[in-house]
């Protein structure tokens, strides 16, 4: 007897190929890209193509990064479709509107910009560019095209040898999210008429190494087989907070560990993936630590860095479930599998970090506490949504999707 989960999906699969079997070309409903983990760094990148004639590269993901793309400018150059653009040009005007033309010059210069991202600690300067940009997509939330997506859009290079060398050398380049005008998510949800939504899933490389997660721009449905329902049907949310540099911000109005309260220092708290653990005010790590370990039915082993509190592995037993209570009342609930880090065959450690006494936030949600969750910006509604952990409902974000035609 074929299960409810395999109906629904050849269901789905033979819809999509009803509505779109006479055309070439299946309308997009979004565009859905694999995230790959990084093992050495513990932090995540997307394969990308850009420009013709050019192989596909690994760029990391900056979440709250504003420059589009961080890329050496001589190597964005080589693609043959790369299209300088010029200072006073409606491309220039949109890109940057507060760019103005030397006039002591006959040439027009480049068009740029210093934008910020999370890998320096100043603004980057930019150059921007038009060029091929490759993205795989969904019909149906269900799974791949085996094609990608083409758009010509409006990127960025640099020559700053100092922001090129903070990009880890496991990656060609970073690719930023941040909620700006020139965002390649922002370009993508105008170009197609998208609802301006962008959602993550990271992956965890835990036993699950053969597949990758998902970037999804342009909204849900969002299914992962064999949970059978859309996945925003399991989503909490929160209020984002506004933000002039276009990060993700919420609000965490406390943290409770087995109904205990552990106090929580006045502050946004921002959403990263170049974080590869939850990183926190001095005074909340201590406090969390505490109450952690004085809750978790565990055996004690020596710390291992950069982590306080590490335990004799037992299978998950014991562990107490760490709860974020957010603006509105949501919460973001981390078990076992977000919480403790495996850091050899015996011993697990608690998967978060102090970040010192004086912190520019409080609490900076890192990668690992949102893996196997699928996480979604709703920049129009200024709304965060979370499913917490897929793993309970047995499914993750590394699934493996059918390709379509």
């Amino acid at each position: 007897m074929v299960s409810r989960e395999i109906f629904l999906l050849l269901s789905l699969i033979l819809l999509n190929l009803a509505n779109t079997s006479q055309s070439y070309e299946p309308k997009v409903q979004a565009f859905l890209h694999p995230i790959y983990k990084d093992k050495a760094t513990n932090l995540y990148s997307l394969p990308l193509s850009i420009g013709t004639d050019l192989p596909s590269q690994n760029f990391l993901i900056d979440l709250n990064g504003a420059a589009p793309l961080l890329l050496n400018c001589a190597t964005a150059a080589k693609s043959p479709s790369h299209r300088s653009i010029k200072c006073g040009s409606t491309t220039c005007k949109f890109a940057n509107p507060s760019f103005s033309c030397p006039n002591n010059t006959t040439k027009k210069p480049t068009c740029g910009n210093y934008l910020s991202t999370s890998l320096t600690n100043r603004p980057v300067n930019a150059r921007f560019l038009r060029d091929a940009f490759y993205l795989l997509y969904t019909p149906n939330g269900v799974y791949h095209m085996d094609s990608e997506k083409i758009s010509t859009l409006t990127l960025t290079c640099t020559d700053d040898a100092t922001a090129l060398k903070s990009i880890p050398s496991a990656f060609n380049g970073s690719i930023g999210l941040a909620n700006t005008h020139i965002s390649i998510p922002s370009q993508l949800v105008s170009m197609y008429k998208f609802p301006p939504k962008m959602s993550l899933c990271l992956p965890s490389t835990e036993g699950m190494e053969s597949y990758s997660g998902d970037l999804w721009i342009g909204g849900g449905p969002y299914y992962y087989m064999p949970f059978s329902k859309d996945v925003t049907t399991i989503f909490a949310s929160t209020p984002l907070i506004s933000s002039n540099s276009g990060e993700y911000l919420i609000d965490v109005k406390s943290i409770q560990i087995g109904g205990k309260n552990i106090p929580i220092l006045h502050g946004t708290t921002k959403i990263s993936t170049l974080a590869p653990y939850t990183v926190l005010h001095t005074s909340i790590y201590k406090a969390l630590l505490a109450v952690f370990t004085g809750s978790a039915k565990m055996v004690k082993a020596p710390a291992v860095k950069p982590f306080g509190a590490c335990f004799r592995s037992n299978g998950g037993r014991g562990v107490p479930v760490i709860e974020l209570v957010l603006r509105g009342g949501a919460r973001w609930k981390i078990y076992g599998s977000n919480s403790l880090v495996k850091v050899n065959k015996n011993v697990v450690c608690l998967g978060f970090v102090d970040g010192g006494v004086s912190p520019k936030s409080p609490i900076v949600i890192g990668g690992f506490q949102m893996e196997n969750n699928l996480v979604e910006f709703d920049v129009k509604a200024s709304k965060f949504s979370f499913s917490s952990s897929l793993l309970l409902h047995n499914t993750s974000c590394s699934i493996s999707r059918f390709f379509g035609m």
